[in-house]
């Protein structure tokens, strides 16, 4: 769906009143519509304009899967070029209802662990593109469940922070009040530790989560797993992040994906609390969800003393709940299977 400014623009070049944009969101964005002809508050004209200039979604699907348990939906669309990119929705116990979505098709950051990574990077992602697939999941969740997307978190395909302007623009689109009105609160931008965009965010007047790729307190070892740490180091970023919170007043959460015999030992926990100790921070353990890249997953026993070291040092920790493992769903597994066929 087009932003509300450029449906405004549409409608003044075509001397169409442009009070009737506010009736076009309310009906696809409250009502659930996706069909300009059966929208009866608009006019014939008014349906004919945007069925040819502003279709509802930006991208076709391919393909969609739900998990055996139905508690996540991964769907594959098709951008007008032809390019793929995925999106997936979470249905969590307490209640959530959460999209991830990509903000770039495939990455170019390749951090050795994550699948996406072997697509490379094609393009980034439109405003329009990024926030037709909340979107889309919220019309699925109406249909099919009567519910709404209450939350959405950008760690889905490519890093958020090298699309900055769309990614931003969408997330205002999202949160508008005549859109969906997810409150900025439930929206979430992870970032594999690229400061620019940190530093642009701590100046920005939402109050979204900011969610950082840790993986590990050693800038050798982190950058052995993540290119992306040679240009920004461990403590370059933990100056961005001090300033970030100092501006903000906002808690930080460190990604941390738990990587067998790599990133696991009780030495690094040590020197993980060490690093983020007395910081406005919680850390999320990531249990490792398999590919075919040859690295392997903790274990419970391994992830939980690790928790427990890091809670020593007065570090919050949890362990995220991973969905849609059987369904190639889950962190790090998105948008490869196509690519690889």
């Amino acid at each position: 769906m087009i932003s509300k400014h450029s449906l405004t623009e549409l409608f003044k070049t075509h001397h169409l009143p442009v009070y009737r944009v506010k009736q076009v969101f309310h009906a696809i964005y409250k009502e659930g519509e996706s069909d300009y002809s059966k929208m009866s508050v608009l006019p014939a004209a008014a349906k004919i304009l945007l069925t040819e200039h502003a279709p509802v979604f930006c991208f076709s699907v391919v393909r969609e899967v739900v998990s055996s348990n139905t508690d996540t939906v991964k769907t594959l669309f098709k951008l007008k070029d032809g390019k793929l990119i995925e999106g997936v929705l979470m249905r969590f116990r307490d209640g959530r209802r959460s999209v991830c979505v990509s903000s770039q098709v495939g990455c170019g950051l390749k951090c050795s662990f994550c699948a996406t990574g072997t697509m490379g990077f094609f393009r980034n992602l439109t405003d329009e593109e990024i926030a037709d697939q909340v979107l889309y999941f919220d019309q699925w969740l109406k249909k099919f469940h009567h519910e709404r997307v209450d939350h959405v978190i950008f760690m889905g395909m490519g890093e958020p922070m090298l699309n900055y302007e769309s990614v931003m623009s969408a997330i205002r689109t999202l949160n508008d009040p005549d859109a969906l009105g997810i409150a900025a609160r439930h929206i979430t931008v992870s970032t594999s530790g690229v400061i620019p965009g940190i530093v642009k965010l701590s100046d920005e007047e939402l109050q979204i989560n900011l969610a950082v790729s840790l993986h590990s307190p050693d800038q050798a070892l982190r950058e052995s797993i993540m290119p992306i740490a040679k240009p920004y180091t461990i403590p370059k970023l933990m100056e961005a992040l001090h300033d970030y919170v100092e501006k903000t007043h906002r808690r930080i959460s460190y990604e941390y994906v738990m990587l067998k015999n790599i990133n696991d030992s009780p030495q690094t926990a040590r020197q993980l609390g060490k690093l983020i100790r007395g910081q406005r921070c919680h850390v999320n353990l990531i249990p490792y969800n398999e590919t075919y890249l040859g690295f392997s997953n903790s274990g419970k026993s391994r992830i939980d003393e690790f928790r427990e070291i890091v809670e020593s040092y007065g570090v919050p920790v949890t362990v995220r709940v991973s969905l849609g493992q059987d369904i190639s769903a889950a962190c790090g597994q998105l948008a490869v299977e196509e690519k690889r066929k």
